[in-house]
């Protein structure tokens, strides 16, 4: 049997099983069994984030089959870190990341919460065998780093770098052909699609970003490890090998010790037996009445969607987030946290009035995560202050459209196309013959509207002349501390900075904070038709899909015929 088809069998019996259930009325955690990890005392909790975490996780943790399913978070991971501070029955943090993807300013805010746990007088241990760059630069927290000796292990740290793949000579090829109308010499975004490598301009603003976040990379590691960055700076860019032993990362002083997992718990008196998952070690929120703070995690690409698909940013969603908000009358205020490259241009103006009516109701603060430009910069601007994480990408100012063409490709396959119309532009979008001179310069004049309604909105919000925003806009990508001296942001800090700052504004001292959106069950996600971001369409067709579909996914990152406030790079 194929996995695709076991695949969709698994998640037909789950469904079934949710099902039954509901229609029980019993709670899922009832019918599965699942009870609480007895913790004993001198425990130690096992942290240990694999791959892509985001900060926020929007689904309810899931008990089957007597197991507590629940999605890593950064948010989840530093509440139960919080709790372990305090809990007696806790003797330390053993921290095991593998593979591990997160944002700089994600791992800042993970960072943060474990040296607080430090101040306890509890330790933190780090321990990898095969440690990848992310990985290493969130293990240098701890106050000790193991590493596996074995030969096949190693240290892998990299660097910082943004890939492009670039199609125009592909769709030459193909008979194919991608129009791309942009506003703001330096955006970028669609060079990919009608150049053969970055224009200088956009070459040379992305370079500048990379190397502010870079050098951070370096003075975190400097920092953290008592060395000189120009030390770190030889690690990365003098080393003989990619991949470091143990025996010579310990040399170099990038890590304490080469010795096994067996020997670090024998060295730490650690019993393996009471090691806790992060999953088992639950938290327990009481009941006050004290004033809220609602901190408002949006993350992903800004799209129309309508799902509760954890990596967008929509209309729907947010709608439904400020109802849950103006539901809880002890909220006095907000924080905003904004991880995103952007996306459609229309729905960012819909989510800007949202926020901006918000706005106008309680103070609110934005928080800026690993990236917020473009349209992730133009919800931001829906706020009187801006606070930005130091390794945050914003601006990127600018607008673009890509128009796809394939009457080449259709006449190479003996496909024709005739058009009989009435109106100018009627049939205008049809791919399979020429867009006419009229339409691309008819949409060269929209784009440029386009460009200066969102140069109006950062004037507005930021106070910036007419004569200076060019300067700043046209596309640029920025560094924290450039947005700040440029006034795109008010203050460099994380998301403690903005709760505290929001609290100030609204000029409360006593607070809690609330988390949204509202965590979702999976049999919400069922009812909705979005199974963990996927619609039921999706998960029907999985057992369809093939390389040609993946490619075209691929080439899907800009929606074609709609204005797209995009950040053109992805830093890794």
């Amino acid at each position: 049997m194929k996995k695709k088809t076991v695949f969709i069998i698994i998640i037909a019996v789950v469904i079934v099983l949710m099902m039954i259930t509901r229609c029980v009325g019993k709670k899922f955690d009832d019918l599965t069994g699942t009870k609480p990890t007895k913790i004993e005392d001198d425990s130690w909790l096992s942290i240990s984030p694999e791959a892509s975490v985001p900060e926020y996780s929007e689904m309810e943790a899931l008990a089957l089959f007597g197991k507590r399913l629940e999605s890593q978070s950064v948010q989840s991971m530093i509440l139960k870190i919080q709790a372990a501070k305090d809990d007696k029955r806790i003797s330390g943090i053993l921290l095991e990341p593998s593979f591990l993807q997160m944002s700089l300013p994600a791992m800042s805010e993970l960072g943060l919460a474990l040296d607080s746990f430090k101040e306890s007088g509890k330790p933190v241990i780090a321990y990898g065998d095969f440690i990848q760059h992310g990985d290493y630069l969130l293990s240098i927290y701890a106050d000790e780093v193991y590493m596996d000796p074995s030969a096949s292990a190693g240290l892998m740290i990299s660097g910082v770098s943004a890939s492009f793949t670039f199609y125009k000579e592909l769709f030459q090829k193909l008979g194919m052909k991608m129009h791309v109308i942009q506003a703001g010499e330096f955006k970028g975004a669609g060079e990919p699609y009608s150049q053969t490598s970055l224009s200088q301009g956009t070459k040379e603003n992305i370079d500048a970003a990379l190397k502010d976040r870079f050098d951070q990379i370096v003075n975190h590691v400097a920092n953290r490890r008592g060395l000189t960055p120009d030390d770190v700076r030889a690690v990365y860019n003098l080393r003989e090998d990619f991949i470091l032993k143990a025996s010579v990362a310990k040399e170099m002083k990038l890590i304490d010790h080469d010795k096994s997992r067996k020997e670090l718990l024998a060295d730490k008196l650690i019993d393996e037996e009471r090691i806790v998952k992060m999953s088992d070690y639950t938290t327990t929120s009481k009941k006050t009445k004290l004033d809220g703070i609602a901190l408002i995690y949006l993350e992903g690409e800004i799209s129309s969607a309508t799902g509760r698909g954890q990596s967008n940013i929509s209309l729907t969603k947010i709608k439904r987030i400020i109802e849950d908000v103006k539901k809880d009358k002890r909220i006095k205020a907000a924080v905003v946290r904004v991880n995103s490259p952007g996306g459609s241009a229309l729905e960012s103006e819909y989510i800007y009035r949202e926020l901006k009516e918000l706005a106008s109701q309680m103070p609110l603060v934005i928080s800026m995560g690993g990236t917020a430009a473009s349209g992730g910069y133009y919800i931001s601007c829906a706020s009187d202050y801006i606070i930005a994480d130091e390794a945050c990408l914003t601006g990127s100012i600018g607008v673009i459209m890509v128009l796809p063409e394939f009457a080449g490709a259709a006449q190479k396959v003996g496909l024709r196309s005739q058009t009989i119309k009435y109106g100018k532009y009627a049939g205008a979008l049809n791919t399979l013959e020429p867009h006419s001179n009229e339409l691309i310069s008819s949409l060269k004049r929209n784009s440029v509207l386009t460009y200066d309604e969102f140069k109006s909105r950062v004037m507005e919000a930021r106070n910036i002349d007419y004569n200076a925003i060019n300067s700043i806009a046209e596309g640029r990508i920025f560094g924290a501390k450039d947005a700040l001296a440029l006034n795109l942001v008010d203050e460099i800090g994380g998301i403690g900075d903005a709760v505290a700052k929001v609290a100030e504004l609204a000029e409360i001292s006593n607070y809690e904070v609330k988390y949204f959106p509202k965590k979702y069950s999976f049999f919400d996600s069922l009812k909705d038709g979005d199974f963990l971001g996927l619609t039921l369409s999706d998960i029907i067709g999985l057992s369809k899909w093939d390389n040609e579909a993946m490619l075209m996914k691929r080439l899907e990152n800009i929606d074609p015929y709609q204005w797209q406030y995009l950040c053109p790079v992805m830093v890794e």
